[in-house]
């Protein structure tokens, strides 16, 4: 096989995978918290895939009115504790379980300082400062911790995050709405344009390689041809 084949092949691999990126980043445009996924590549041909990494860039922040709607604004997660071990998340769209717990809507707790957060009354605050308020009293303020410069994090399901370098987060200083929810930080525009883009960039990678199979072929039946 023609070693310009295999430069065609890798670039039509790496086009598919950014197309289910940003497919994917497109069908989570509407869920609160979404972090869109980016690809990057080697500059020869984009035919190489180096790495996909996470846009934490913070997501516009939409009034709700719902109480139980809660969003970051700045750097930082809230602290979930799931069946997994704990983790991390920009994604404040909550609720109250059957216990009067403060939870996802997975059904993972939601942590504060002290631990599980109890809403036992019926008028729930949260001030700026992550306070918890039932019926004026304070009851435990938000986890929102953040992690140092260079850390990994893992995307896993349902905005949740996890380190995957032992690193350990820590407290950190940010404001909460109450009533709001981060939006996803996808621009529906770009991923089109991206989208368009990467059709381009496949098609042409599969005219090269019939381009390439037609010439081969030729050769092939051409080089036993022996004239008298």
């Amino acid at each position: 096989m023609h070693p310009s084949i295999y430069i065609a092949l890798s670039g039509s691999i790496v086009q598919e995978e950014r197309l289910n990126t940003i497919t994917h980043n497109l069908a989570n445009v509407n869920t609160p918290g979404y972090k869109k996924d980016v690809i990057g590549f080697r500059q020869y041909f984009l035919s190489a895939l180096e790495y996909i990494q996470i846009d934490f860039t913070p997501g516009p922040l939409l009034p709700t009115n719902n109480p139980f709607d809660l969003a970051i604004e700045g750097d930082g997660f809230f602290v979930i504790e799931t069946p997994d071990g704990i983790r991390y998340t920009r994604r404040g769209d909550f609720k109250l379980d059957q216990k009067h717990r403060l939870v996802t809507k997975q059904g993972f707790l939601v942590l504060g300082k002290k631990g599980v957060i109890f809403v036992r009354g019926k008028d729930f605050v949260v001030d700026q400062d992550g306070i918890v308020r039932v019926d004026g009293v304070a009851v435990d303020t938000l986890r929102i911790e953040n992690f140092p410069k260079g850390t990994i994090l893992k995307k896993e399901q349902n905005g949740l995050f996890v380190p995957i370098n032992g690193t350990t987060s820590s407290s950190v200083q940010a404001k909460v709405k109450q009533g709001y929810l981060e939006g996803a930080n996808v621009n529906i525009v770009k991923e089109m344009a991206n989208m368009i883009q990467t059709l381009r960039n496949y098609e042409t990678c599969q005219k090269l390689i019939q381009c390439i199979d037609e010439i081969t072929g030729r050769a092939i039946n051409e080089v036993g041809i022996i004239k008298i």
